[in-house]
């Protein structure tokens, strides 16, 4: 210590005032991180059971960090999914069920219990409000008043999606124009088919299915008026959390012109389609379908814009977040599924499919969405796409302090305080070792029979998803499920088995994100966590022809 002490008195007065200061911040970067790692293992102490029994509250352990304020923000918004989880429990203990992340100097409780899970979907008090408000702040660009406006009459559209996208006769409308639209698509690409080289699948998939989701959504005018809107919705589809965690627009200034030509564009748009409908949309009761603006759904929409003193700008936000509803995850999930089947490695699996969409073909060659839908395999295939490619994380901000069970024996409860935000992660629950690992694949794998049960008696397949609540969620969870849930999944196999019906695909190879030859099998995109249904990481080489049935 002497010597210490020696040497530090002859270090220049001047250079040891230029040095306090990053003597100060060493000094409180190390205090934080031991501090809080001494309080984590204190934790750590609640979750052992008590000799005495019975029920035990105890209070999520909170993840050590280095840097007051921002917390293990830095961490947690990595853009490579799953990297921090994964991080995180090599040496955090999986079966407390629950922890805490500190982030912005706000704390955030990570919920992975399935009971805990279930247990937050059902309770009433929980809402996403604040999420919302700043969705609609940060992400969609609206004005304070017009943020607010949008909030208070929120409702209104929960009644309408409740009307037009949970309401099977009029989902059943709107896939049947999609399905219509996208025979078109696919019908202009079997005249020229044979004068196509090789292609990028997913990237042929995907502006075939867009073009007909907005065609089937929002009428026949807009790509008309605005040719590149698939194009920039992508783009806007792989960034809008950056606007949600505030990236500055110095750093991400091509983001900010695009979200800005995006609502340019639909907002120009609107203001047509209500010039050429005489100020004011086809009534929703009306046609199923109009060409200017498309479904009963999105004619209710601009009407009730009005209705709630919503401007221009607002709408064309709110435009691009039922654009963002429909296509950000219905259409990755097609793109994986087609990917698994067409992959050499798994032959078997596309004449599974195959035989399964011929069953659900009508006389006339068209497609009979219910019976489609209802196939186990297909189903089995749907289902296994979402969890292992859906990346939720289903939000709730507490009004209020609330209890939750951490385990199915009650033995133990976690509390939560007034004003905290709930997390609960689908990649967690999807990917959990325990629930998902079987004889015949790992959890991490994909397996497209994962939810077949076969009968001992008669050995005859059927789809199964027994056993799964609280685990798997990729539409999010109780009252804020996502509505769009059912047009999904048959916009999605709908799309599949028209591609199949009507397509046969040679597999040349891959490519990466940067389109360069890979020998690997497509994996995962850069995302932050809750990014929804990731897009594929690269693509698959084809050469297309027409199928020989």
């Amino acid at each position: 210590m002497d010597a210490l002490l020696t040497t530090i008195s002859k270090v220049p007065t001047p250079i040891l005032y230029a040095l306090s200061p990053f003597a100060a911040i060493a000094l409180v970067l190390i205090s934080t991180r031991l501090i809080t790692t001494i309080n984590y293992h204190l934790a750590l102490r609640q979750f052992k059971d008590s000799p005495h029994g019975g029920q035990k509250i105890v209070s999520p352990p909170q993840i050590p960090y280095t840097i007051p304020w921002l917390g293990n923000s830095l961490d947690f918004l990595r853009p490579s999914p799953g990297a921090f989880w994964s991080e995180l429990f090599a040496w955090h203990p999986r079966n407390t069920g629950v922890c805490t992340l500190l982030m912005g100097g706000r704390k955030s409780h990570i919920v992975f219990s399935p009971t805990t899970v279930q247990a937050i979907f059902k309770a009433r008090t929980p809402s996403r409000d604040i999420f919302d408000f700043d969705l609609y702040i940060q992400v969609f660009k609206m004005t304070p008043d017009q943020a607010q406006k949008t909030y208070v009459s929120k409702h209104s559209e929960e009644v309408m999606n409740s009307k037009y996208m949970i309401n099977f006769e009029r989902v059943n409308e709107l896939t049947e124009h999609f399905t219509k639209s996208l025979d078109d698509v696919l019908g202009k690409d079997a005249k020229a088919v044979a004068e196509m080289g090789e292609i990028g699948l997913y990237e042929w998939l995907r502006d075939r299915m867009f073009t007909a989701s907005c065609h089937a959504l929002l009428g026949e005018k807009l790509l008309e008026m605005y040719p590149t809107y698939c194009e920039d919705f992508y783009g806007f589809d792989g960034e809008f959390l950056k606007f949600f965690f505030r990236f500055p627009e110095f750093l991400i200034k091509d983001a900010y012109q695009r979200r800005d030509r995006i609502f340019d564009n639909l907002e120009r748009w609107s203001e047509e389609m209500h010039r050429l409908s005489g100020g004011s949309p086809v009534d929703p009761e009306g046609p199923a379908w109009e060409p200017l603006f498309g479904s009963r759904l999105n004619r209710a929409r601009h009407i009730d814009y009005k209705a709630r003193g919503l401007n221009s700008r607002t709408a064309a936000a709110l435009d691009l977040g039922i654009t963002f509803a429909i296509s950000s995850n219905a259409i990755p999930a097609t793109g994986w599924m087609l990917f698994h089947l067409l992959n050499p490695k798994n032959p078997d699996l596309l004449q599974r499919a195959l035989k399964e969409i011929k069953l659900s073909t009508k006389e006339d060659g068209s497609l009979d969405i219910a019976a489609l839908v209802a196939m186990p395999f297909l189903q089995s295939l749907w289902t296994e796409t979402l969890r292992l490619y859906a990346d939720v994380l289903v939000t709730r901000n507490l009004p209020e302090d609330i209890t939750l069970p951490l385990d199915e024996s009650g033995k133990h409860h976690v509390l939560f305080k007034t004003g905290d935000n709930v997390f609960a992660p689908s990649f967690l629950g999807h990917r959990d070792d325990n629930v998902w690992s079987t004889e015949h694949a790992p959890y991490d794998v994909f397996h497209a029979e994962r939810f077949l049960v076969k009968d001992p008696k008669t050995g005859q397949e059927s789809f199964s998803m027994s056993r799964t609540t609280g685990k798997f969620f990729p539409f999010g969870g109780g009252k804020t499920i996502c509505p769009g849930r059912i047009f999904a999944k048959q916009e999605a196999m709908g799309a599949l088995a028209m591609v199949l019906l009507r397509f046969d695909f040679d597999v040349k190879g891959y490519v990466d994100l940067d389109k360069k030859p890979t020998k690997e099998f497509p994996g995962m995109p850069k995302a932050f966590p809750g990014s929804g249904a990731l897009s594929p990481g690269g693509d698959m080489k084809v050469k297309i022809r027409r199928r020989q049935w």
